[in-house]
């Protein structure tokens, strides 16, 4: 499987993911964006959010929040040249259709987030694409995710097209304690006949770096400027550019 010109299975793909360690400010992202790809990661990526349709109305402080954090479209446009200048893949996961009709033009795979792995509109949406899924598990269990490839697999068949789907470990608590990573699930995933992939929020490298053993073909790892760039959770768990590099 290719993902952007890039062969996972000749090696391991390295996914920075930025998120929201930008906070909302462009130019911060820019960097983001310049020093995963100096520390080695071969994709970065972000998340299209529309706050009103990822919370409810009556949650106004996290839609106030999540507006912090929002990436407009034409601001997509510009991060994605930035990516392509830096020769870095350009990625970013949706969590509404719209979004998923407007990254069509900018991504060569979809991520679909553990908060959405059962959010079956927005699946179908997205197969019917005909690009490659990257499938976050968290929150899951083996018969649930069995069944989302089911459904990833029966719309791929009505539109004559063979599924390129990755399946991704991972335990959705921020941070994940090292001994909570489940590793040992990789394992169990591959045997649904698909590639595996390990997406980590523990803090450190070494989870991660185990995870390749255990057959991962796909590495997404959050990514910081610093662990102590402000309150937001996400910072903590993320890599600074050194621990990236030596991953």
């Amino acid at each position: 499987m290719k993902i952007g010109g890039f062969d996972i299975k000749k090696n391991v793909l390295l996914i920075a993911e930025i998120g929201n360690n930008h906070e909302g400010n462009l130019d911060v992202a820019e960097e983001l964006i310049y020093r995963a790809a100096k520390s080695g990661a071969n994709a970065v990526k972000f998340q299209s959010i529309d706050p009103y349709k990822l919370v409810s109305p009556k949650e106004t402080n996290r839609i106030k929040q999540l507006k912090k954090f929002q990436i407009s479209y034409e601001n997509h446009f510009r991060l994605k040249k930035v990516a392509d200048k830096n020769k870095v893949i350009f990625l970013s996961t949706p969590f509404s259709i719209e979004a998923v009709e407007f990254l069509d033009s900018l991504v060569p795979a979809y991520k679909i987030a553990s908060s959405d792995n059962n959010y079956f509109k927005l699946i179908e949406c997205i197969a019917k694409k005909k690009k490659p899924i990257l499938l976050s598990t968290g929150m899951t269990n083996m018969k649930e995710i069995s069944f989302t490839v089911k459904k990833i697999k029966e719309v791929c068949k009505k539109i004559k097209k063979n599924p390129e789907l990755v399946l991704l470990q991972c335990v959705s608590s921020y941070p994940t304690k090292e001994q909570f990573a489940n590793l040992a699930t990789i394992k169990t995933l591959s045997s649904l006949g698909f590639i595996v992939g390990y997406s980590d929020h523990t803090i450190g490298i070494e989870a991660a770096v185990l995870s390749v053993g255990l057959g991962a073909r796909v590495i997404e790892k959050h990514f910081t400027l610093s662990k102590n760039y402000s309150e937001f959770r996400d910072h903590k768990l993320s890599a600074e550019p050194d621990e990236l590099k030596e991953l």
